[in-house]
């Protein structure tokens, strides 16, 4: 008997949501039945691929599409909120964007969303480092114990995106990437929840610094780093660079120290005893993919949805990466440590 196949919708149809889309229709495991966008053009080019679907301007109107089961929500990372606690009071399954929101606030109000709504909802954060193969084989390596015991971690978001100056809504007439967009949250929250994925800990603690050098056009510091402390002591660092004249950093910059053994990017060099103190290095065996692998995260999102299983990033998975990142900003502001709040299910309590 042939899967069935979800019912889905789409808010927000930009760069981020045409790939979302593009995977849907690549991976056959669900029907896209509404899109939603501001933008009529964008709109109208996406309902090119998918015509027999909806078209909303607003996502009400899209919420309340005969026969919906979920949605997915690629708005800007200012814009998460009302859409997701509109989908969660429908009772719709959703799959949004990293990072969750962008202010503590925002935040909070998303998980008391999610715990008000029905428990078998499913929700997938779209912390797509989880589905890279290179790191799903290193999460499966430290989590076997293969590392040892994880005491310093560090990874990086270095990318150069000053063409984002160039994005202007062509609805409002706001760019909102250089008005709202904190490169600890929007780019650092990336590696921060590979590093709190594999290592299965959370952050307790976060100092952090910033400076404003490299992307002027930016309302916010385009450079911010930042020292994040967890819970079993282990100390993790976390650089977000917005204006750097380079390529992206490889494999974000990973480097994990365990007292096993030592993974730098896409390479690991395991002690065979306690007297091996300089164990060779050698490359992972891992496929290795370039860009965004939004299939494997949808379909993980999708299977959920269908089987009744956990998703790889749930609510609180996504709260806890997104919350660390906005606690690092507070701590710029505040030029000392901010203690970081953890989010934990029902279940977890």
């Amino acid at each position: 008997m042939a899967e069935r196949k979800v019912r889905v919708g789409m808010i927000g149809l930009g760069h981020n949501g045409q790939g979302h889309l593009e995977a849907h229709l690549a991976l056959g495991r669900s029907e896209i039945v509404a899109l939603c966008d501001r933008n009529p053009d964008r709109l109208a080019a996406a309902a090119a691929k998918v015509p027999q679907a909806g078209q909303y301007a607003d996502f009400a109107g899209l919420l309340a599409h005969p026969g919906l089961e979920a949605v997915s929500i690629n708005t800007g990372d200012a814009f998460h909120r009302e859409p997701f606690v509109a989908a969660m009071q429908a009772g719709k399954h959703v799959l949004v964007e990293k990072p969750l929101a962008n202010t503590v606030e925002d935040v909070e109000v998303m998980v008391q969303a999610c715990r008000a709504a029905d428990p078998g909802l499913k929700v997938q954060v779209g912390y797509i480092l989880r589905f890279n193969p290179v790191y799903e084989r290193l999460h499966a390596l430290a989590r076997a114990g293969g590392l040892g015991d994880l005491f310093y971690m560090e990874a990086d978001y270095v990318h150069n995106l000053l063409y984002q100056a160039q994005q202007t809504d062509e609805v409002t007439g706001r760019n909102w990437y250089l008005e709202e967009e904190l490169p600890m949250v929007g780019g650092g929250s990336h590696p921060l929840d590979l590093l709190r994925w594999i290592s299965g800990k959370e952050v307790v603690e976060v100092a952090a610094y910033a400076n404003h050098k490299a992307f002027p056009a930016m309302r916010h510091d385009d450079c911010q780093v930042a020292l994040f402390r967890f819970d079993d002591g282990a100390i993790a660092k976390v650089a977000a660079l917005y204006g750097p004249r380079c390529e992206m950093a490889p494999f974000n910059n990973l480097r994990l120290y365990g007292t096993r053994g030592t993974a730098e990017r896409d390479q690991v060099a395991l002690a065979q005893s306690e007297q091996e103190v300089h164990p060779a290095f050698h490359r992972v065996e891992a496929e290795r993919v370039c860009g965004h692998p939004y299939e494997p995260e949808i379909a993980d999102w999708l299977e959920a949805i269908v089987s009744g299983g956990p998703t790889r990033t749930n609510l609180y998975d996504g709260a806890n990466s997104t919350m660390a990142t906005l606690c690092a900003v507070q701590a710029i502001a505040a030029g000392k440590p901010v203690r970081v709040p953890v989010f934990r299910s029902a279940d977890q309590a």
